[in-house]
């Protein structure tokens, strides 16, 4: 079945990964980590694209709130399993001091220093137990002590949801398997403003680092755990 994200590499566009086709075997010990699920990239509901970046410039609007009820049963299935879970959220205030997470965060208004702006959302709401992390660039893994966290804890496949989907969701995934683990990116559960930049994201990285792969399988997979 082809899905939305690999219909832009129908045909000819396609060639330049027809020898990408290698699947990865799940791990023995998963992670979930879940990424940026926080008030100034999902934004207020009912408000479209536009609007929703009227309210905060980073905000993804209705892609955000399509993917909020993949993300709480995401956390629900890992959390009844045991399963370690990573909370990652942009440094906020801190990016004044360590930098910006991209090029033009402190340019204008920042938009994480406002109130609220790094909050989590309902959804994604951390639990006691579960390690939350301020991240001072795009990637989970980039001056952070998650790997050393999952290691330690004998992780080996990482199961990845949030935002954004071409930006910090791809960069943690690249860094992510450049640690050593297998990323599992879950198409419900990952999200971006733009449909076309998330198509690409997921296509590459479904063909060169990671699996994209469906909610229903992954929660499946979660209840055996």
């Amino acid at each position: 079945m082809t899905r939305w994200w690999q219909e832009p590499f129908a045909g000819e566009a396609g060639v330049a990964y027809a020898s990408f086709a290698h699947r990865q075997a799940p791990g023995q010990r998963p992670a979930v980590i879940v990424i940026d699920v926080v008030r100034s990239f999902v934004g207020s509901p009912g408000l479209d694209l536009a609007r929703a970046i009227e309210e905060w410039p980073t905000a993804c609007g209705p892609a955000a709130h399509e993917a909020l009820p993949a993300i709480a049963a995401l956390l629900r299935a890992a959390r009844t399993a045991g399963v370690p879970i990573v909370h990652l959220r942009p440094s906020g205030p801190a990016a004044l001091l360590l930098g910006p997470t991209v090029k033009n965060e402190l340019v204008g208004e920042f938009v994480n220093g406002r109130p609220g702006a790094v909050d989590f959302v309902p959804e994604s709401t951390p639990r006691d137990g579960e390690l939350v992390v301020a991240k001072p660039r795009a990637s989970a893994f980039f001056d952070t002590p998650v790997a050393t966290y999952l290691h330690a804890l004998g992780v080996d496949d990482l199961i990845v949801a949030g935002t954004t989907t071409s930006g910090c969701v791809r960069a943690s995934v690249v860094d992510g398997f450049s640690h050593g683990f297998r990323p599992f990116v879950v198409e419900q559960a990952v999200f971006d403003r733009s449909r076309l930049s998330a198509a690409v994201s997921l296509y590459e990285m479904d063909a060169k680092y990671a699996d994209v792969v469906q909610l229903d399988d992954v929660l499946e997979r979660l209840a055996g755990v």
